[in-house]
This record gives C-alpha cells, sequence and structure tokens, in this order.
C-alpha cells in the first residue's frame, strides 16, 4: 500500500470540526466524483448539493493540503499519510484554466429542460477526486504555470479519513524536515 503526504496547518493538528468551523463561509459538498480531469463545465442534480449542517456529525473533519503547499509559510504544520487509493474532497475548479469548475450547472430533477444561459453554481464547492487524479491535477498545473495557488492542493478529510491516517514518528519527522531542505 502506497502512501500520500497530507499537510495540516493549525495549532491542533488533524483536530476535527464541522466544516463551517473552519471557512469565512459555509462549504457546500456537490456529491460526485470527478472521473475525468479535462471534462469540465458538466451539470448535476440539486439533489446532488449537500450543504453540510453545523450540527451534523457525519461532515466533521478537517481542510489540510495534498503532498505540498507553497502559501502557508508559518505555523504549526501536521503531517499525516493517507492510502493513496483513498478519494478526497477537492476544490470544484480544474487545472485547464483559471477559475473553471468541473461542474457549473445543477438541474432540477424533475424539470426536464435546462436552464438557459449557462452556469448558475454557487462558486465554493467542493467534489470527490481520488488521490491519483488530484495529484495528476497538480502537476497539470505546474506544467503551466510556476506558481502554485493554495487550492490546487487543498482538500477536506472527514473525520473517518483523519482517524485512518498514518503519523510520521519523530525521527521520520526529522528525516522528513531534512529531506525537504535539501
Amino acid at each position: 500500500m502506497q502512501f500520500v503526504k497530507m499537510i495540516r496547518f493549525h495549532h491542533h493538528g488533524f483536530t476535527c470540526g464541522s466544516p463551517t468551523k473552519y471557512k469565512e463561509k459555509d462549504p457546500i459538498f456537490i456529491n460526485r466524483v470527478v472521473h475525468n480531469l479535462f471534462h469540465t463545465g458538466q451539470s448535476i442534480y440539486t439533489t446532488e448539493i449537500i450543504f453540510p449542517k453545523e450540527a451534523d456529525r457525519d461532515w466533521y473533519g478537517c481542510f489540510c493540503y495534498l503532498e505540498e503547499n507553497t502559501m502557508q509559510t508559518s505555523g504549526t504544520r501536521t503531517i499525516g499519510f493517507l492510502p493513496r487509493e483513498s478519494t478526497i474532497w477537492v476544490r470544484n475548479i480544474s487545472h485547464v484554466g483559471d477559475g473553471i469548475p468541473y461542474y457549473n450547472r445543477s438541474l432540477h430533477p424533475l424539470v426536464e429542460d435546462e436552464p438557459k444561459g449557462g452556469e448558475n453554481m454557487i462558486t465554493d464547492t467542493w467534489v470527490k477526486m481520488t488521490v491519483e487524479d488530484a495529484l495528476e491535477r497538480t502537476r497539470l498545473w505546474k506544467e503551466k504555470s510556476a506558481q502554485l495557488p493554495d487550492w490546487v492542493t487543498e482538500c477536506y478529510l472527514t473525520e473517518l479519513q483523519v482517524n485512518r491516517l498514518i503519523y510520521p514518528s519523530s525521527n521520520e519527522k526529522v528525516m522528513e524536515f531534512w529531506l525537504s531542505k535539501n
């Protein structure tokens, strides 16, 4: 089994709570898995949009970064390792352009006609993606841009996933620090 590094910048490490606790506004989750990194502008049904409630323990988790983050320079950094075959929540933004989402239209399941005018989706949304695809999305972004924005590697882990993280020993932390400096 292979693992990927998850990075969390928080003084309490991978502490879980309601997703609304950590963001300025409530995040919205789209219950779909992105299978094709180049397929953007897709439609979803309104029934696939999830607005987690503050008290809904099923949505407890934490925001962190997959493998790397160039934006954060200070704060307490905690490292955990997640199985590479996992599926995680990532921003609903593709690598193909600045701000182009995978899903940008929602349809009511009982309405047959799609609304005219194109996009009608809320912008701050999250979708499911395999870790492999999330790493590939990062690689593709870095091919065309020298700067890595935080949304490319930002992800949301549920409490169940956080409980499955493997944490490095103190010797491994020293080794990881040394390797990251050279």
